[in-house]
């Protein structure tokens, strides 16, 4: 199948879907269904692979002013739920940032949907943060406007390299573009998660679900306070693994320890 009822740009990627399980992965905030040629080269000889654009991210549709106001996080949580309602079996839904907190999300309200999500340092809301923080979305517009004055691809990597000097190079053109192409409007308007905090999210977790983080002492989303929360909460189901030397973009800063550390948990689903 690669036909999929949905406005949204979809890419597939490695074996037919049907013939072998499937990897679902959603970006994080200014990137988009491109931005995974390393995950894509690693696991296409064994997985059928779908990327997505989310909606205001590469050539996804941008948000309508009503979609804006009803909470973009929770039209990217709707969007993904009808493309995996879609999937002949369940797919491991892998997402970075925002599309963790999206994937996650996703797994505690339609848990028939998915076989488990990995959880690369996921952005969930926290129980304190505003919902909407137009603040936090010019802290976003700052950098997109960088990439916006680039000249052309070679300046855009150029940039790139300096933002990201330990990222694969595969990765730096890719992202850069993701960066032109997001939604201003979004961005701006600061509505950017689904509503439901992680303290209420992970409790109810009830599928195999891995969470990767670094060891960076600034810029993770799975810092010491969420850590310990995990803790408390004592969900059996959330495994949490740190990977040193990696900060928020672990398969990016650390490929080989992030590939291992997910193919060990890929290969012990039930």
């Amino acid at each position: 199948m690669t036909d999929l009822h949905t406005d949204l740009a979809v890419y597939w990627h490695g074996r037919p879907a049907g013939e072998a399980p499937t990897l679902v992965f959603l970006h994080g905030l200014t990137d988009s269904g491109e931005g995974w040629p390393q995950a894509v080269s690693h696991w296409e000889r064994d997985y059928a692979i779908l990327s997505l654009d989310q909606r205001g991210h590469g050539r996804s549709p941008r948000f309508t002013r009503g979609q804006l106001v009803e909470h973009p996080g929770e039209v990217m949580v709707r969007d993904a739920v009808r493309v995996l309602e879609q999937m002949p079996a369940p797919p491991v839904v892998i997402g970075h940032s925002l599309g963790g907190a999206v994937a996650l999300t996703v797994a505690v309200r339609h848990p028939e949907l998915v076989r488990g999500v990995v959880l690369e340092d996921p952005a969930p809301r926290g129980p304190e943060d505003p919902q909407r923080d137009p603040g936090r979305g010019e802290m976003f517009l700052e950098g997109v406007r960088l990439s916006l004055a680039a000249e052309d691809d070679d300046a855009l990597v150029r940039l790139r390299r300096e933002q990201r000097p330990d990222w694969p190079e595969s990765e730096l053109l890719v992202t850069g573009r993701a960066e032109q192409q997001v939604d201003l409007d979004y961005l701006a308007y600061g509505d950017i998660k689904p509503t439901t905090a992680w303290t209420e999210l992970f409790p109810k977790v009830g599928v195999p679900a891995l969470v990767i983080s670094g060891d960076a002492e600034e810029g993770l989303c799975v810092d010491g306070t969420v850590e310990k929360g995990l803790q408390e909460i004592g969900n059996p189901n959330v495994v949490l693994t740190r990977i040193s030397g990696a900060g928020h973009c672990i398969r990016r800063e650390q490929p080989d320890r992030f590939y291992e550390v997910v193919d060990d948990w890929l290969h012990a689903l039930p």
